[in-house]
């Protein structure tokens, strides 16, 4: 059905450049935002001085928290102020913004507020749960909180937590650890990352003559980032309406926005529309990252290789604020650890703790990549310390269908044995390498994401079929979805099938991009329609065209009855000349207690090098085998599997934000390294095809399967070269080290 693969809706636009980013959006009047940023990790503000920065030219008002009050934001806690008022709790954080003619003027500005401070303790993951730690939210109670209610925590520098317990067998677990043949106990670290987006976050703000505040942005969630704006703004939603932008990339990040709360007072103030574009340096030390993390893995495991119990403990820099999670416990599910296998008795524990630092939020598949690169290091370090193969160990406990997951939720569609068996033999696992090469093997599994949402289809004048949407295309290829869906569900020519983005106040509202959702919930919501509108025209032709009733099939873009056939433009046209054809798909994938969830399974085999002098880590051959369904784009889904192998790559070898007393001091993406074209290692995919995944005509997702597993298949063939590092990246000094241990150098 989706043999052929087909250019996206929006690739004209893009590279003809007509395609139009938020940064593009000139509106007349329109001032530019600019702030004063503190360079303080953690102070007390005594006071704010912004004389000097309102007499610069082409100012026209400077704020401070004093002016605009206890306004905080967040997408699920609200505790990020919009302007600090009594102390700052990171570097970067809001002082005064200004508004003026220009981005030069209000830069020139805000670099004259002169704000004076006491430092106060550095509180970061080494001093957050000791006794007597200064609290950086002693006010948490009092924020507000989109939910029924915000999680209690076993100490108030916590934000987030979550314990999941289950045992099958009604033992304790310290009971089976005590009788266990072996106990085996691994600690692993992980670093920030940035997302990497090429387009930083942007926005537009203004108050039209109705008092509607109006906003274009970058932000791939706009209703639901309409609700947080109502919420921290005290304003009704329907005061409130969003239109998105094309998106220049989010990778997680883009479900924060962070400069439209103090760009609504500045447009207060001025009565002018108020434009924000981040700078890069300001993406990487005041937006939000990727969680660094330390887990603690332990498995009790029988002589012959049995996972029996197993028990996680992950404690997670939240940073300075919880405003970029949206999880209900307000943690991302680092301590998930071992989900590809089968262990009957699990403690699960995380602790999400405030610190003096960028704030952590969501980048590619939350998480996950914490949790597979210790999961799976950890497997391949019980198979070295009983001697078993690495594969045949995992095959031992892989996790079968029906079978509950380290959390107690059953599985469904589990394929963790055919990727093993797919990875054994495609890869020549066994046979000899070259010297000083090794090889290692992942098993990654990935939850498919739930949600609602609707789409509405309208049958317009030409014979057009148009799909309306919430949905903003974030450069992943959600409206090409939706087009080859509705076209193949209601068998007419794709290109006659637009897609229609609408804003916060149109017909199709939806949560947002996220969470590998899109393809499942709106392709699922897209299907729903099309099948309602086909069977409508159907129903429709043989009316118009006096055709027996029941008898008329929409096959081929062509409307066929039992005697005779019309082109869809000719029966279309006398359709529309009379009341509009208009139907709404809708879809709803919640996820019910006690039903089973829907995964899917990736794994690597990895061959790499170790420089013995330097350290450095050449990646000569990777093998991906993927779990994968109904493919509605090949080019498109197989950029998104080749797309998660560099992003593994990137955090394998070499994203890192690094901290030094509570500054960011990679500031550029100079510093910030990430994989370029000459990164690429050689690869091969192999597909593994199961046409029943959950998602449209059998689709299943494939955003966040394959990101999720490259680091632990790099960690485990370096370990294969004398080398075993349990911080990731595996930078070349930390490779060096380890060779330097293994081989007892001093």
């Amino acid at each position: 059905m989706f043999d052929e693969p087909e250019y996206r809706v929006e690739g004209p636009l893009k590279v003809t450049g007509s395609a139009r980013y938020t940064a593009d959006v000139q509106m007349p009047g329109t001032l530019w935002l600019a702030y004063a940023r503190s360079p303080r990790p953690h102070a007390r503000i005594l006071s704010v001085d912004t004389s000097a920065a309102k007499q610069v030219p082409g100012v026209h008002v400077v704020l401070t928290g004093a002016d605009i009050g206890d306004v905080r934001f967040g997408r699920r806690l609200l505790d990020w102020p919009a302007l600090a008022r009594e102390r700052v709790r990171m570097v970067g954080d809001r002082v005064a913004a200004v508004a003026a003619e220009t981005r030069d003027a209000a830069e020139e500005a805000a670099r004259l507020v002169e704000v004076e401070y006491e430092d106060l303790p550095l509180v970061t993951l080494d001093n957050a749960l000791g006794d007597g730690a200064p609290l950086l939210h002693p006010d948490i109670d009092s924020y507000k909180y989109l939910g029924a209610k915000r999680p209690q925590t076993p100490h108030p520098n916590i934000h987030g937590y979550a314990l999941v317990q289950k045992s099958e067998t009604g033992e304790a677990i310290e009971d089976v650890f005590a009788r266990a043949d072996h106990v085996i106990e691994h600690t692993f670290t992980t670093a920030r990352e940035f997302q990497g987006f090429l387009e930083p976050r942007a926005c537009v703000v203004w108050i039209n003559e109705d008092d509607q505040v109006r906003i274009i942005n970058t932000n791939k969630s706009p209703a639901a980032l309409r609700q947080q704006l109502a919420t921290a703004l005290e304003l009704p939603e329907s005061q409130i309406v969003i239109d998105t932008t094309f998106i220049g990339g989010d990778f997680g990040g883009k479900g924060l926005s962070i400069d439209e709360y103090t760009c609504y007072f500045l447009a207060r103030a001025t009565g002018r529309p108020i434009k924000s574009v981040m700078s890069y340096a300001d993406e990487l030390q005041a937006s939000n990252s990727r969680h660094s993390a330390i887990m603690t893995l332990r498995t009790a495991v029988s002589r012959d290789g049995m996972f029996l119990a197993h028990q996680s403990e992950a404690i997670v820099d939240g940073g300075a604020y919880a405003a970029g999670k949206v999880a209900p416990n307000l943690v991302v599910p680092v301590h998930n650890t071992l989900t590809a296998y089968h262990i009957p008795v699990t403690r699960l524990e995380v602790k999400a703790v405030y610190t003096n630092s960028i704030p952590g939020g969501s980048m590619r598949a939350p998480g996950d990549p914490q949790s597979m690169f210790a999961s799976e290091c950890h497997v391949d370090m019980i198979a070295q310390e009983l001697r078993l193969d690495p594969i045949e160990l995992r095959r031992r406990n892989a996790i079968h269908d029906g079978e509950p997951s380290v959390t107690g939720e059953r599985v469904r569609r589990a394929r963790a044995i055919e990727v093993l068996d797919a990875l054994e033999g495609e890869s020549g696992w066994g046979t000899p390498l070259a010297p000083g090469h090794g090889r290692g093997v992942s098993l990654g599994v990935r939850h498919i994401g739930a949600g609602a949402t609707s789409v509405v289809i309208q049958l317009l004048p030409g014979g057009q079929v148009e799909v309306q949407t919430g949905v903003a295309d974030q450069g992943g290829g959600a409206h090409t979805v939706l087009r080859r869906v509705a076209a193949a569900v209601m068998s007419v020519d794709p290109r006659r099938v637009v897609i229609r983005h609408c804003d916060t106040a149109g017909p199709a509202p939806d949560p947002g991009v996220g969470g590998q959702r899109i393809t499942h919930v709106l392709g699922r919501a897209a299907q729903a329609g099309a099948v309602e509108m086909k069977a409508r025209l159907e129903e429709l032709a043989a009316e118009t065209m006096g055709w027996p009733a029941g008898q008329v099939r929409l096959e081929g873009d062509r409307f066929v009855s039992a005697s005779s056939s019309a082109s869809f433009d000719e029966v279309a046209d006398q359709i529309v000349s009379g009341a509009p054809v208009e139907v709404t798909g809708a879809y709803d994938s919640q996820h019910k207690p006690g039903e089973p969830g829907d995964f899917e399974f990736a794994g690597y085999v990895v061959e790499a090098e170790v420089d013995r002098e330097t350290g450095a880590v050449q990646i000569h051959d990777v093998l991906l085998v993927a779990d994968v369904g109904t493919i509605i784009n090949p080019v498109a889904h197989q950029g998104q599997l080749e797309g998660g192998l560099m992003f593994g790559i990137g955090a394998a070898l070499m994203e890192e934000l690094k901290v030094q007393d509570g500054q960011i001091t990679t500031l550029t993406l100079g510093d910030y390294k990430v994989p370029c074209a000459m990164d690429t290692p050689p690869f091969r995919t192999v597909l593994l095809r199961d046409p029943s995944g959950p998602g449209p005509l059998g689709a299943k997702a494939a955003g966040e399967l394959t990101n999720t597993s490259v680091a632990p298949a790099v960690a485990n063939a370096v370990a294969a070269c004398g080398a075993r590092v349990t911080h990731m990246p595996l930078t070349a000094e930390r490779v060096l080290e380890a060779l330097d241990r293994a081989l007892g150098s001093p």
